[in-house]
């Protein structure tokens, strides 16, 4: 690797709800970048919530497309939540791992896991079910 080569292939990226800004040059070229791709997951100096969202879509759509085994009386309901758990809340847990954490958004992420077991075993959300009796 030369010399040359190091401003192309480095880069540096600030996550911080503070706005913390820093600044590095080699030679005369800025490192910072406004996003990447990291293991699958599109990392922003914005935070996680963009991810988060693409993540929750992601999983609706693969329980949407499930429909006919959510309506199967022949699937007994262990099964269809070893299913739900394995196809869905694998694709919305996808790089969880470099998500940055806030109070809002572990919110959003116990909503889509409940809404995901309230969508396999049947019940709306105008039917009052407490997350407990969910679970």
């Amino acid at each position: 690797m030369t010399r040359r080569s190091v401003p192309k292939k480095t880069k540096i990226l600030t996550n911080s709800t503070q706005g913390i800004t820093s600044e590095i040059k080699i030679q005369n070229k800025s490192l910072e970048v406004k996003s990447f791709k990291y293991l699958g997951s599109i990392i922003l100096d914005e935070g996680s919530k963009p991810e988060i969202i693409a993540r929750i879509a992601q999983s609706s759509a693969a329980i949407g497309k499930l429909q006919t085994i959510w309506r199967d009386k022949n699937i007994s309901l262990r099964y269809e939540i070893h299913l739900m758990r394995t196809l869905a809340l694998s694709i919305f847990l996808y790089t969880c791992e470099s998500w940055t954490s806030t109070a809002g958004l572990q919110i959003w992420i116990l909503a889509t896991e409940l809404r995901c077991y309230r969508k396999n075993i049947g019940i709306k959300y105008t039917d009052h079910v407490t997350d407990e009796e969910v679970l």
